[in-house]
């Protein structure tokens, strides 16, 4: 409970970082129910976390152009889809980002070619939900780690805070996935 209280509390009060920085990726809320969702042939999943190098970090946040949040600068979390047999299905992120009426969380997943198959949103405070509608969240389909660097908001002209940060948030964990996963490999 203090993991999701000092996820919640960066994202709300930035300058109270000091409990969340252990943590970069807030909490995969029902992952047992929700995994499925994803990846119907999930039967397990394994946790992964890993220590961001300042090196790392700094690698992340250029390429984002951005800073990352308070209590996402320290730990990279991701999740691995096991099927029957044990073997890696696909990854899964849960990822927070600052709306404008609080935290946005959202989950997405990557396929073994490291390309989203889903995403869905699993809490906000946002009154503007254009962010949620399936129209939208469908436009991340089959964007690949690949695609990240240039990846922006595809509503454009049209973009809410809430499109820019489920957009901002899947560039992030893209991007952390790749200098942190995949260029460790």
């Amino acid at each position: 409970m203090l993991w999701l209280f000092s996820c919640i509390a960066t994202l709300l009060f930035p300058g109270s970082a000091s409990l969340a920085q252990e943590v970069f990726i807030c909490v995969w809320r029902n992952p047992e129910r929700t995994m499925t969702r994803l990846f119907p042939d999930a039967r397990d999943y394994r946790t992964v976390s890993l220590a961001i190098s300042a090196d790392a970090l700094a690698r992340i946040e250029k390429r984002l152009g951005d800073t990352v949040l308070p209590g996402q600068r320290e730990q990279f979390q991701y999740f691995e889809m096991l099927d029957g047999d044990g073997a890696v299905i696909g990854y899964t992120q849960a990822m927070t980002q600052r709306g404008e009426f609080g935290a946005i969380e959202f989950v997405f997943g990557l396929n073994p070619d490291r390309r989203i198959v889903r995403l869905y949103i699993q809490r906000q405070r946002e009154r503007d939900r254009r962010f949620r509608d399936p129209a939208f969240l469908d436009k991340f389909a089959n964007v690949s780690i690949a695609d990240a660097d240039a990846l922006e908001d595809p509503e454009g002209a049209n973009a809410t805070v809430g499109t820019r940060a489920v957009t901002q948030g899947i560039r992030k964990a893209l991007i952390a996935f790749d200098e942190l996963v995949l260029k460790a490999e």
